[in-house]
């Protein structure tokens, strides 16, 4: 592998002045001539290290989610990395299973890798890694992307507002004659999708419908369910019970194909005998039987404001920003 010495001895000229070169620096027409033949010669690759060294960038960020398993995450990583790529940045991606310790040691490890900056995203809000995390945004460039944050004016935020989509989408689902609208959330401890819950409620108070403890399902808080087994299992409780059931709201998409499956295996009709809604809209929810009705997050464009806002505070943009969506309803097969 050659070297910058070697790329010096070829061209005829100092190390310093191949450096110059590689950085834009003054040198005349005929050096930098000489310097670029030999760097294509020898296929010279920079070391990053040294320019890491030379910046001080480590040209490293850190995506950090609660659960790899949900597509919500995968589709965002690629948006996150594709603004990276184009920054000469790598991403390093931590799925922290929903643990709170794996939060707070990950963080660790990543800053002694002297990472750039961290986009975070948690399923908790857990006042230990909430304190931990909104300190840290202090220090160095993060960037949140759940909307439980709003409530800190001083941080930067891109996140979808899920309380109204869920309200209209329990509305839409009274307006197509269902009367006992069940719900499947994650555990209680999940606490960002709350707002999407609190909207529920409110739809079925807009309606005239009296909540029904029977038609709610929180799983237990074990970090080794998926969030499908989830659905599965949440439909399963709800309907052995015994309770009518005429649609079924999901807190996420993955959660309402859970609970598709369950129904599929009981031989329940979808959409005829239950609707089901979902909330994200990954890309799966246009592949299963049936398609899946979900309230959409705009998934990329989150992705890609998000590390657009980063990129400017490594950049030295001092400024918080805040940039809320609004869910939309995608009406498919399960409706």
């Amino acid at each position: 592998m050659a070297t910058i010495w070697d790329v010096a001895k070829l061209a005829g000229v100092s190390k310093s002045t191949v450096s110059r070169v590689m950085n834009n620096g003054s040198v005349s027409e005929e050096a930098r001539k000489a310097v670029l033949d030999a760097i294509k010669k020898l296929n010279y690759q920079p070391s990053c290290f040294a320019k890491n060294i030379r910046t001080q960038k480590s040209m490293t960020i850190a995506f950090m989610i609660p659960d790899a398993s949900n597509f919500f995450y995968t589709e965002m990583f690629k948006a996150i990395e594709q603004v990276a790529y184009e920054r000469e940045y790598m991403v390093i991606l931590c799925d922290t299973q929903n643990s709170t310790e794996a939060e707070l040691a990950y963080a660790e490890k990543l800053l002694q890798r002297r990472i750039d900056g961290l986009i975070y995203c948690t399923y908790k809000m857990d006042k230990q890694a909430q304190d931990y995390f909104v300190s840290l945004s202090r220090k160095l460039p993060v960037v949140f992307t759940d909307y439980s944050f709003r409530i800190y004016d001083d941080i930067s935020l891109v996140a979808t507002e899920g309380y109204t989509s869920s309200r209209n989408a329990t509305r839409f689902l009274y307006h197509k004659g269902c009367r006992h609208i069940a719900y499947i959330n994650f555990p209680r401890d999940v606490q960002v999708t709350n707002p999407r819950y609190e909207g529920y409620l409110k739809g079925l108070e807009d309606c005239g419908l009296v909540p029904d403890p029977n038609l709610t399902y929180f799983p237990p808080s074990e970090r080794t369910m998926s969030a499908r087994d989830m659905g599965f299992n949440g439909a399963k409780h709800i309907l052995s019970s015994g309770v009518k059931v005429d649609a079924i709201m999901a807190a996420a998409d993955p959660i309402a194909m859970g609970a598709i499956k369950y129904l599929k295996f009981q031989g329940i009709k979808i959409p005829e005998q239950i609707k089901v809604i979902g909330f994200d809209n990954n890309g799966v929810c246009e592949i299963i039987d049936p398609t899946l009705t979900t309230i959409a997050q705009p998934i990329s464009q989150i992705g890609t404001t998000a590390a657009q806002i980063l990129f400017n505070k490594i950049g030295g943009n001092a400024s918080e920003e805040r940039v809320l969506f609004e869910g939309e309803l995608i009406q498919r097969d399960s409706t």
